[in-house]
């Protein structure tokens, strides 16, 4: 999509750093320069964060990131789930991790970021904070997601082998976002960056026992985000090379990153035909489990159309192809967690096919362990294939291919999985998904008024009460 209205020049000299360049792009940015077009797709992910943090709220993940929460606090009450108290760090923590623990948020394929679960939580916060306006507000998700996604573009296949591109990456959209708000300098807001890339971590080793700490890197890089650019606005210096400098993020972090592609295509500005807004290529997710299972997950669906309902006895073999780094994050043939069936392909793979189902409620203990669904997951078989692993990131495509005991042989490749801009979710999808995820919570019955605020958003005067529901 083009912005309508003319898009701001890249302001830099030649002797800028590669990160001050970057900063100096955000920064200049103003709600006007914002095309309607981009201020809707703004909220749809708003109002999508908002449908996972919902979810959030009543795991036990959720419950001990609230009490933790509440107890980090300066007292009030309001850092609860969505609605933000006074202590912009404490609530851009607990609703940064809150959103990120249904495995239902936002997902960007070239840069394998969750833009909106670090910027938002950052964005929201400061915000309400500082009492901006719905606008700036709206902007500043912009900005965010534009840092995130153009970091995560730059890191490489390298960086994701061992660390989690949201809670790296993501932290320097945090950063941004709220260093917008807070309407740093150009010298803050790069020190704030300098900052941000020194707190950026986050490893996969949680995967291997399936334990919660992958919503803590949600949480902490929403929260530490906010946190260097307060550091930033009292004076706090930061690296002024820190993404490209020789000690720096690429350097530490990356085996084969492609630093020219942080600037790419800025000569003529954010927001230009040749440099279009990056929240407009991010997917949303209608299946409760990893993003890489998702195209694996919609071939098995439509398999299941085609072959009718099957059990495990009628199935001989499942064969699911795909890319590298969908087999090395998801290989898990014998889930026995919540967390760790979300990322089992096999898993996922075999509960479509079996009941034509993958929401939030579909990997509950008993499912895991049903006999059925273990006979068939025993038969699922991950595979790369060169020709798909040579597509990603750009496409993270999967085929399914299913015989059956009685000689008949199925097989479907999904390329763009529901959900990816090329196939997006429509309003009406989104809305049940934050019905279908506000099940069981305190918003059950108050999710047509989430949707009526987040639609507001572009009018709201202050950001002040917003969604004061709990």
């Amino acid at each position: 999509m083009v912005a309508t209205t003319a898009p701001l020049p890249l302001i830099s000299s030649p002797s800028a750093s590669l990160t001050a360049s970057l900063a100096a792009a955000l920064r200049q940015v103003v709600p006007s320069s914002i095309d309607p077009d981009t201020l809707l797709a703004a909220q749809r992910y708003i109002l999508d964060w908002a449908a996972s943090a919902i979810a959030g709220t009543s795991t036990p993940a959720g419950e001990i990131l609230i009490a933790e929460g509440l107890d980090s606090s300066t007292g009030s009450s309001e850092v609860l789930g969505l609605s933000q108290g006074r202590d912009a760090l404490v609530a851009a923590f607990t609703n940064g991790g809150l959103s990120h623990i249904a495995e239902m948020d936002d997902i960007d394929r070239g840069s394998v970021v969750h833009p909106g679960t670090v910027v938002i939580p950052a964005a929201l916060a400061v915000a309400q904070e500082v009492g901006s306006t719905g606008l700036e507000f709206l902007t500043a998700v912009i900005v965010g997601y534009e840092a995130a996604i153009r970091v995560g573009e730059t890191v490489g296949r390298s960086h994701y082998e061992y660390w989690q591109n949201t809670a790296t990456c993501g932290t320097f959209g945090a950063a941004a976002a709220a260093g917008y708000l807070y309407g740093l300098s150009e010298e803050e807001f790069v020190w704030a960056f300098g900052s941000a890339g020194s707190m950026a971590a986050g490893l996969w080793q949680f995967k291997h026992d399936g334990a919660m700490t992958k919503s803590l890197h949600t949480a902490q890089a929403a929260s530490n985000g906010v946190r260097a650019a307060r550091l930033a606005r009292r004076g706090f210096t930061g690296a002024r090379s820190i993404l490209e400098g020789p000690q720096g993020f690429f350097a530490a972090m990356s085996r084969d990153a492609r630093p020219e592609l942080v600037l790419a295509g800025l000569d003529s500005g954010l927001g230009s035909s040749t440099s279009p807004w990056k929240i407009h290529g991010v997917s949303l997710k209608p299946h409760a489990s990893c993003r890489h299972t998702h195209a694996a997950v919609d071939a098995a669906l439509n398999l299941r159309q085609d072959l009718g309902q099957l059990s495990p006895d009628e199935i001989r073999s499942v064969r699911v192809t795909t890319y590298a780094a969908a087999v090395a994050i998801t290989d898990n043939p014998a889930p026995h967690t919540a967390y760790q069936a979300k990322f089992s392909m096999q898993y996922c793979v075999a509960q479509s096919l079996l009941t034509g189902l993958l929401g939030p409620h579909d990997f509950g203990t008993s499912q895991i362990a049903d006999p059925q669904t273990r006979e068939l997951v025993a038969k699922v078989e991950l595979t790369v294939d060169p020709t798909l692993d040579a597509r990603y990131p750009t496409a993270w495509c999967a085929r399914v291919a299913v015989e059956t005991n009685d000689g008949r042989f199925r097989q479907v490749l999904i390329e763009a999985p529901k959900g990816d801009p090329e196939r997006q979710l429509t309003p009406a999808e989104l809305e049940f998904k934050l019905r279908d995820l506000a099940q069981g919570t305190v918003f059950a019955n108050k999710t047509g008024a989430v949707v009526e605020a987040v639609a507001g958003l572009a009018a709201r005067a202050s950001m002040l009460n917003f969604l004061p529901h709990l």
